[in-house]
C-alpha cells in the first residue's frame, strides 16, 4: 500500500512540473505575440506614412512641370513624414543630406529617404525606425527590432477630368500670318479687353499646332515653352515691355468671345454644351456656376443632345452674352474676394508668374494669402481642342487636354471672359487617350 501511495505522488509531482513547463511555454507564445502584434502595427505605421509622404511628394507634379517640382516634391514628401508616428513617436525628419545623380535627387534624414525622380514624376520615400522596444522580446536578447516601409507615387497622365467649364479653348497655335510678334505671342492683350494686340484666324495650310506633350513636333500649345521669349525687344504703347509668361503660367487666356471680330472663325465664341445638359440658355448658365459633375474624357465622340456616344461634343452657336454674365455674377459671388496676383517670376528675370490670393474687402488690395485656393469656386477646368477644328456655327468638336484655370471677374457683358492658365487638371479616369495636361495620383510601389 505504501508503495501505490508513493506513486501517486510522484505522478503529482510529475504532473505539476509538466503544467509549471506547459504555462511558461504558454506565457512565452503569449509574450511573442504580444510583441509580434506591436511589431505588425508598427510596421503598418511605417507604411501608411511612406504612403502618406510619396503621395504628397508626387502632388508636387499637378501644380509645375516635373523638373520644376522637385524641391518642392522633396519638401512636401519630408512634411507628410513628418506628421505621422511609428510606434507611438513621430518620424524624425531632421539632419537632411540631399546628392544629385543627373535629374535624381535623393534626400536622407534621420528615418526618412525621399527620392525624387522627375523623369517619370515619381517621387519614393522609405521609412526606417531603427529600433522598436519590444516587451518580451529582451528576455531573448532582443531588446530592439528595426522596421521599415517604402512607398513610391507618380502622377500619371490620364484621359477624363470633371468640374469642366462650359467653354471650349482653342488650343494655342503658331499663327504664321497674323502673329506679328511670334516670341511673345500676345494673346493677353486681347484677354484684358484693350481691343488692341493681334487678331488670330486660323489658315490651313499655313498655320500648325502641336498640343504640349507631344512626342513629335514642336509643341506649341498651352504649357510648352513655344512663347519662352529670352531677348525680346517689343514695347507696347506705354513704352513697357510685354507681360511675359514662363511656360505659360499665369497667362490670360480667353475663355469666351464676345467681339464678333476677335473669334478664332466666324461666329465661334466658345461656349459649348456638356454631355447631358439642355442645349439651352439655363443649363449653360448653371454650368458656369456649378462644378458639373460631368466626365469630359480626350479624344472620344459625344453629342450633346442624346446620350449614344454617336458624335463629337458640340460647341453652342451664338454669343450667349446675357446668359455668360449672369453665369459670371453668379460665380464670382460664390468667392468674390479671390483674385489674381501677377508678380515677377522669381525663376526668370523678366517673366512675371502671380498666384490666386484674395482682397480685403471688394477694393482691398489683392496681397492676401489664400492656401486653400484649389477649392475656390473659381478655380476650374477647360477643355482644350485642335484649333484646325474650328468651323463656322455649330462646330463638332473632340478635345485634346484639360487645362485648370483661375476665373476672373467680368466688369461687363461684352467684356471677354478671361482665365489665368495654371497648368495641370487632376483627372478622375485612365481612358483609352490621355490629355498631357490632366494627372492623377497613383501608388506604383
Amino acid at each position: 500500500m505504501s508503495g501505490r501511495k508513493t506513486t501517486i505522488r510522484n505522478e503529482r509531482g510529475a504532473t505539476i512540473a509538466l503544467v509549471a513547463v506547459s504555462l511558461t511555454a504558454l506565457m512565452g507564445m503569449g509574450a511573442l505575440a504580444i510583441d509580434l502584434s506591436m511589431l505588425m502595427k508598427a510596421r503598418s505605421d511605417a507604411q501608411r506614412a511612406a504612403d502618406a509622404a510619396a503621395l504628397a511628394g508626387a502632388s508636387a507634379y499637378l501644380g509645375a512641370k516635373p523638373f520644376d517640382a522637385v524641391a518642392d516634391a522633396r519638401e512636401r514628401a519630408f512634411e507628410y513624414a513628418a506628421r505621422n508616428y511609428v510606434a507611438g513617436t513621430y518620424i524624425d525628419t531632421t539632419g537632411r543630406v540631399t546628392t544629385t545623380t543627373g535629374t535624381r535627387s535623393v534626400s536622407t534624414s534621420s528615418e526618412a529617404v525621399v527620392v525624387v525622380i522627375p523623369d517619370s514624376e515619381k517621387v519614393r520615400v522609405v521609412i526606417r525606425r531603427t529600433g522598436v522596444a519590444t516587451f518580451f522580446g529582451r528576455v531573448l536578447g532582443f531588446g530592439t527590432v528595426p522596421v521599415s516601409a517604402k512607398a513610391a507615387a507618380v502622377a500619371a497622365t490620364v484621359g477624363a477630368g470633371k468640374c469642366v467649364k462650359p467653354f471650349a479653348i482653342p488650343d494655342v497655335w503658331a499663327d504664321a500670318d497674323d502673329d506679328v510678334d511670334m516670341a511673345n505671342n500676345r494673346l493677353e492683350d486681347f484677354a484684358k479687353g484693350k481691343g488692341k494686340g493681334e487678331q488670330w484666324e486660323w489658315d490651313p495650310g499655313v498655320d500648325n499646332y502641336t498640343r504640349y506633350g507631344s512626342p513629335t513636333g514642336t509643341p506649341t500649345g498651352l504649357g510648352s515653352s513655344y512663347r519662352n521669349c529670352s531677348n525680346c525687344y517689343y514695347k507696347d504703347d506705354n513704352g513697357s515691355p510685354p507681360a511675359l509668361y514662363w511656360d505659360d503660367y499665369g497667362r490670360p487666356i480667353v475663355l469666351k468671345k464676345s467681339n464678333p471680330h476677335g473669334t478664332i472663325t466666324p461666329s465661334f465664341f466658345q461656349p459649348w454644351v456638356l454631355p447631358g445638359s439642355d442645349p439651352g440658355a439655363a443649363d449653360y448658365r448653371d454650368n458656369i456656376v456649378t462644378c458639373s459633375n460631368v466626365e469630359v474624357k480626350m479624344n472620344v465622340e459625344y453629342t450633346s443632345d442624346a446620350a449614344a456616344d454617336t458624335s463629337s461634343y458640340d460647341n453652342k452657336p451664338g454669343n450667349m452674352i446675357g446668359p455668360t454674365k449672369q453665369g459670371m455674377d453668379s460665380l464670382i459671388s460664390l468667392d468674390p474676394q479671390a483674385c489674381w496676383a501677377d508678380a515677377p517670376d522669381p525663376n526668370h528675370v523678366g517673366y512675371r508668374r502671380g498666384s490666386v490670393m484674395r482682397r480685403e474687402g471688394q477694393n482691398g488690395a489683392c496681397n492676401i494669402p489664400y492656401p486653400d485656393w484649389e477649392s475656390s469656386p473659381r478655380v476650374a477646368y477647360v477643355p482644350l481642342f485642335d484649333p484646325s477644328l474650328a468651323d463656322n456655327g455649330r462646330t463638332k468638336l473632340k478635345f485634346n487636354n484639360l487645362a485648370v484655370i483661375f476665373i476672373e471677374d467680368q466688369k461687363n457683358r461684352h467684356e471677354p471672359v478671361i482665365g489665368r492658365f495654371l497648368y495641370f487638371a487632376k483627372g478622375t479616369s485612365e481612358g483609352e487617350v490621355a490629355g498631357s495636361l490632366i494627372k492623377k495620383l497613383r501608388l506604383v510601389e
